[in-house]
């Protein structure tokens, strides 16, 4: 079964997709920031990663450059954005994210 690693600093964003998903058949993790999700990523191995761009401790955006700097990049990461731009979706997926999700999420 496919891990996905959820990484939103909103609680009900969280909990929406990880009921959404878990009813679809995956296992999920979850991480409320950036420092959660680096160990999340590092213990759980997902298969998948939904990344938030804005966060209180290192934004979206930061993480994924870090992940694609060390290697760590060996996942597909869809970024998501309430708030967010076209450049910024253009930039993420320059990194390496495979997609962007505006939010809120229908």
């Amino acid at each position: 079964m496919a891990k996905i690693l959820i990484v939103d600093d909103e609680v009900g964003i969280r909990e929406l997709l990880s009921e959404i998903l878990r009813d679809e058949g995956y296992d999920i993790l979850l991480a409320e920031n950036a420092g959660a999700a680096r160990a999340m990523r590092n213990a759980g191995r997902p298969d998948l990663v939904l990344l938030d761009i804005w966060m209180p401790d290192t934004d979206g955006i930061t993480l994924l450059k870090e992940w694609a700097a060390n290697g760590q990049l060996n996942m597909p990461v869809v970024m998501m954005s309430g708030h967010g731009t076209i450049d910024t979706a253009v930039e993420a997926t320059r990194i390496g994210a495979i997609d962007y999700l505006e939010k809120p999420i229908a």
